[in-house]
């Protein structure tokens, strides 16, 4: 015999209704008049199918030619300290603060507000807390969008299947996306494995299979949803984007360019150190020298020749090294043809050119990392480089300031990216909690400014959290 389960539940007013389990919430009206839900159906646009020959060979979409192009940046900018500090530090001028939230009735309830109050809500806090947003998911999602341009989250519905309980940051290096559907024309999963960064084939069994949300039919996707777990795709749609987005730095990571120039110069001075510097010297003993010095020297054995010739260069070695020698002199006496004019037995001490003294490859470490760095989209004054030209306050601290405060300006793109799976669960767990989930996420920033204005150099925007001392 068929049953039916009923299920009560107490809304935000305190009063009790009866839903069916299979019922999502999905056509909750959205607070403001006009608003769409965040998961009503949307209209498709005209999608075709991508070149089948991109996916030849793969079960799955390579990412580059080779399914290696992440493995190979990571591995790229490991190798060049400059490279890796420049990432971190974008990626720490995404971050600024840390993420923040305010109610969206504050705009709406106001046409005249562009600057809403921070919020404080615990249920928010303790959803943030349990995800670890502010110190796994988000740092990971910044650090992969200024690796890769791409990011990809995992989402965990409720049991009940009405709110968002849960999101996962998915290492960009170990994903990929299906091959793009005939019926749908999408990649309709998130396929993720480790082995993706091996440069091997993985088994399908080693591969876990994530459904991608289709965003032009998000209610119909989450209804026929089988499991509570679907991906999130975060990217950049860059100019001839098919798969994946391709970053604007990739022309550092051609093959010869400047992320293989900065790579090489510590191995050519260290091959410089270990092969050259070690010879300080070059000592020119002329046979004559022994023959003026024994005047016997025609008869002696090859042993007695040897020991003489081992015993000079001991003394010249013992003279020419060693702290307690420094600034010693050495005297030899030789004679001169007269003939000639050409000296006898005169020993030449050479000193050997010192490359690393002389700085010889240094302007060409400093070219390519400032090429590194301002390719990677940071300026070169906030690692420490001035700009080329040093002039008109280069690398001076408004120099740094003023990149800075330009800088954080600019990355409201990529904030809005990457907070998009946030804002997303936002508006979706509002359907069945809009007291405390009406809310936008924003990443708060403190702006740099000068001492005569502030004490501190700094100007902590209205919404960011001081803390008294």
């Amino acid at each position: 015999m068929a049953t039916t389960t009923l299920h009560v539940i107490q809304d935000e007013t305190g009063k009790h209704k009866v839903i069916l389990p299979a019922d999502r919430h999905f056509a909750v009206k959205a607070e403001v008049p006009g608003e769409r839900s965040p998961v009503d159906t949307m209209p498709r646009p005209a999608l075709a199918m991508y070149e089948e020959s991109l996916t030849a060979g793969y079960n799955w979409a390579p990412w580059g030619e080779d399914d290696l192009l992440p493995t190979r940046i990571r591995s790229k900018i490991s190798e060049v300290p400059m490279a890796g500090i420049a990432v971190y530090r974008l990626v720490q001028m995404m971050w600024g603060n840390g993420i923040a939230y305010y109610h969206n009735k504050d705009i709406y309830d106001n046409d005249e507000t562009t600057r809403p109050k921070r919020a404080r809500l615990p249920v928010i806090d303790r959803w943030l807390r349990l995800n670890r947003i502010n110190t796994s998911y988000l740092p990971a999602q910044f650090a992969d969008y200024r690796y890769y341009m791409n990011g990809f989250s995992e989402l965990v519905l409720t049991n009940d299947r009405q709110q968002i309980a849960a999101v996962y940051h998915k290492p960009a290096e170990f994903c990929r996306l299906s091959v793009q559907s005939k019926r749908s024309m999408l990649s309709e999963y998130l396929l993720y494995t480790p082995k993706f960064a091996d440069g091997w084939m993985p088994q399908e069994a080693e591969i876990k299979k994530v459904p991608m949300l289709n965003f032009y039919d998000q209610q119909g996707f989450l209804q026929n949803l089988r499991g509570n777990k679907f991906a999130w795709h975060s990217r950049f749609e860059t100019p001839g984007i098919v798969y994946y987005a391709r970053p604007f730095w990739m022309g550092l990571f051609r093959a010869d360019g400047w992320m293989d120039a900065s790579a090489q110069v510590p191995r050519i001075v260290n091959a410089m150190a270990k092969n050259q510097i070690v010879l300080k010297y070059h000592i020119l003993i002329p046979d004559t020298y022994f023959q003026i010095r024994y005047p016997d020297w025609q008869s002696f054995t090859h042993e007695q020749r040897e020991s003489l010739i081992d015993d000079l260069i001991k003394k010249i070695n013992q003279t020419l090294s060693g702290t307690d020698n420094a600034f010693a002199s050495i005297a030899t006496v030789f004679q001169q043809d007269h003939a000639t004019q050409e000296p006898l037995g005169k020993i030449e001490i050479i000193a050997v050119d010192d490359k690393i003294k002389s700085n010889a490859w240094v302007p060409s470490s400093e070219k390519a990392d400032a090429q590194i760095v301002q390719g990677l989209g940071l300026h070169p004054s906030q690692v420490g480089l001035a700009t080329e030209g040093g002039k008109m306050g280069a690398g001076s601290g408004s120099d740094q300031r003023e990149s800075y405060n330009t800088g954080i300006t600019l990355n409201t793109i990529e904030q809005e990216i990457v907070l998009e799976p946030l804002n997303w669960i936002a508006a979706f767990n509002a359907q069945t909690d809009p007291k405390n989930w009406d809310i936008t996420f924003f990443i708060d920033h403190t702006i740099h400014t000068t001492t005569n204005v502030q004490e501190s150099g700094l100007v902590p925007s209205p919404t960011t959290t001081v803390v008294e001392n």
